[in-house]
Parts: structure tokens; C-alpha cells; sequence
């Protein structure tokens, strides 16, 4: 899986550039967060591609990674999500546990997104 990490405002982006589905293993995704935690970096936020999807291997690995990022005392985003993670997220009230932000932009501005696309 290749993950483009980069600074944007107060957040390390990590920036998914291969499609989440169900035999995604999200473990390098995880083990890129626990690089930054220990860089002291802990605002973290994730962004998957327009076409991925999650299933309950992957949301286990998010809940995971937010635990993680909480314990260091920090926050998780998500970037940019489709639908259909959207409606997962709300699903599972995970929603209500980080904060969205539609684009990179609005994550810089801290313009939280107030309803799925």
C-alpha cells in the first residue's frame, strides 16, 4: 500500500493512494501512525481514495489507530471521504469520535463537515 505522508496545517497527512476493499490490509497504514506518534506527532489524518470502501477489518484497524492517536493525546481526521465511508462512519457512531473534513482546505481552516456528501 503506498501512503504519501505530508504536513497540511496542524495535521500529518497520510494520504492513501491505492483503493481500501475488503482484502485490504490496513496494517501498513497503522504502522505509518505509530511512526508518527513516535516523531511526537499526533494529529493525524487519514485520506482513501474516492473508490475505497471499508469493511470490518479495516474499521477495527481505524478504531485501532484512534485509540492510539487519542492515547498520545492527539486527534484523528478523516479527509475527503465518499459515501459510502460516510455512512459506514455513521453507522458506528465513529463519526462522532473524530472529525471530517471535506478537503485539505477546510482541514487547514478547521471547517468541520456538517453532513455526509
Amino acid at each position: 500500500m503506498q501512503i504519501e505522508v505530508y504536513e497540511k496545517g496542524k495535521y500529518q497527512l497520510l494520504r492513501l493512494k491505492d483503493d481500501v476493499g475488503l482484502n485490504t490490509d490496513l496494517g501498513e497504514l497503522k504502522i505509518a501512525i505509530e511512526a508518527q506518534l513516535s516523531k511526537g506527532v499526533s494529529n493525524i489524518a487519514i485520506a482513501f481514495t474516492q473508490k475505497s470502501y471499508l469493511y470490518t477489518k479495516s474499521i477495527a484497524v481505524l478504531i485501532s489507530c484512534s485509540e492510539l492517536i487519542k492515547d498520545a493525546g492527539g486527534h484523528l481526521a478523516i479527509l475527503e471521504a465518499n459515501r459510502d465511508i460516510l455512512d459506514i462512519l455513521s453507522v458506528i457512531d465513529f463519526d462522532k469520535m473524530i472529525v471530517l473534513y471535506n478537503s485539505e482546505a477546510d482541514m487547514v481552516t478547521g471547517t468541520v463537515s456538517s453532513a455526509p456528501r
